[in-house]
């Protein structure tokens, strides 16, 4: 059955959006500027009504197991980078590095490349198809493990993996 006007603009999709956009504005603005935040975050979250873009399946429980994953990957990959800095002599074999891509929501790929590319050592390049090309410092490292323990959560946060 095809969404009316009404629908689509009042319903729990747009509380949804608006929520997101409002908190994404407060974290990016300092909590500041609420004169622009709020006709913002209400324009985008029309928008996204009308584009008729899905409200995301998010798992809270999930959360906490993603970000201890992510903080032990960032200190190991930062202490990792570091130690090179300052150790000339350890080896670099940096290479462009093809990883196949098992999420099938493009929310999931997105955020799977925006992770990748904050951890040290790790670049994302582009998603091509379903591949996810990355640039790496050394790639003889296990690089594929990481990146596909690092999908797996996401899909696991976003409800696109078992429960």
């Amino acid at each position: 059955m095809p969404y009316s006007w009404a629908d689509r603009f009042l319903s729990r999709r747009m509380l949804f959006w608006s929520l997101l956009y409002v908190a994404l504005w407060g974290l990016l603005a300092g909590g500041k500027g609420w004169y622009i935040g709020i006709p913002c975050a209400l324009a985008a979250a029309m928008l996204a009504c009308w584009l008729g873009n899905p409200v995301w399946t998010f798992r809270p429980r999930a959360v906490p197991g993603f970000l201890l994953f992510f903080l032990r990957a960032l200190v190991a990959g930062g202490w990792d980078v570091a130690r090179r800095a300052v150790q000339p002599r350890m080896p670099l074999d940096p290479a462009w590095v093809s990883y196949p891509l098992t999420a099938r929501d493009p929310r999931s790929r997105l955020l799977l490349a925006a992770a990748v590319s904050l951890l040290p050592g790790t670049l994302a390049g582009a998603i091509e198809a379903d591949h996810l090309a990355l640039h790496v410092l050394d790639h003889t490292q296990p690089w594929l493990e990481s990146v596909a323990r690092l999908e797996q959560q996401l899909m696991h946060v976003l409800g696109e993996g078992p429960a």
